[in-house]
């Protein structure tokens, strides 16, 4: 292989999962005031019903048809579920709270994540494969410049903008077309087996799984065989293998 190209992942992968709870905390506060502004009452166990139901709503889009809603498709379903008006004003208002969520409480760059990527950029042409949640590609492209590292990037594919998860193809294809690399020639790092990996294999490239992140609730789960070409823990690891 003539490898010229690696395309990363950024949840678990670049950035861990610290300041969920805070983020959640965060959205629940913008949720309540909106309630509030309607002069309706709702318990907080039903507000945390509400949000654990968006969640598996969006968790079934991505798992079964191999996308991820937007935020505002998500906040939709918040307010049917809460029985809240579909006003557009209160609807999008609370989504771009949800979304801004990931800058108000960041997550953490992973240990020798920044570093590594700076030292790879020198060497390959480097894209972001990232399935996006409750914050879009341009929030998450925000938090990679506020943190120094997007700079190193030449390509960007996000699941809002394609719209399809992994493991679909064009995930990987709009990244790459961006790059103008050949999946021969390309490999893709990512801690999910079901996602990043199969999704890089089934398309020609090669993979690397990354353990790196102890936050993850997908690292419980996660399968003790992989297809990935290589098996990593640390992106320590990931530099000596491929510098």
């Amino acid at each position: 292989m003539n490898l010229q190209a690696i395309t990363i992942d950024f949840w678990n992968t670049i950035y861990d999962s610290t300041g969920g709870f805070d983020r959640n905390a965060y959205r629940q506060r913008c949720l309540i005031e909106e309630i509030d502004k309607h002069g309706l009452f709702i318990m907080g166990d039903e507000i945390n019903k509400s949000i654990e139901a968006t969640w598996a709503f969006f968790e079934k889009a991505w798992k079964e048809e191999h996308r991820t809603p937007s935020t505002v498709e998500s906040i939709t379903f918040l307010f049917n579920y809460l029985k809240l008006p579909l006003e557009d004003f209160s609807v999008n208002k609370v989504a771009n709270a949800f979304a801004d969520s990931v800058l108000v409480h960041p997550p953490q760059l992973l240990p020798d994540a920044k570093d590594s990527i700076q030292k790879l950029s020198s060497k390959y042409k480097l894209g972001l494969i990232s399935d996006t949640g409750f914050s879009p590609g341009t929030i998450l492209k925000e938090l990679m410049i506020r943190d120094g590292i997007a700079n190193h990037f030449t390509s960007f594919s996000f699941s809002d903008e394609t719209g399809v998860s992994k493991p679909h193809s064009l995930a990987y294809l709009t990244a790459l077309n961006q790059l103008k690399i050949d999946p021969i020639n390309a490999l893709h790092i990512g801690d999910i087996e079901h996602t990043d990996i199969l999704g890089a294999k089934n398309f020609g490239m090669k993979a690397i799984r990354i353990k790196a992140d102890k936050t993850s609730h997908f690292a419980a789960n996660s399968p003790e065989n992989t297809i990935a070409d290589f098996d990593l823990s640390s992106w320590k690891e990931i530099l000596d293998l491929l510098m």
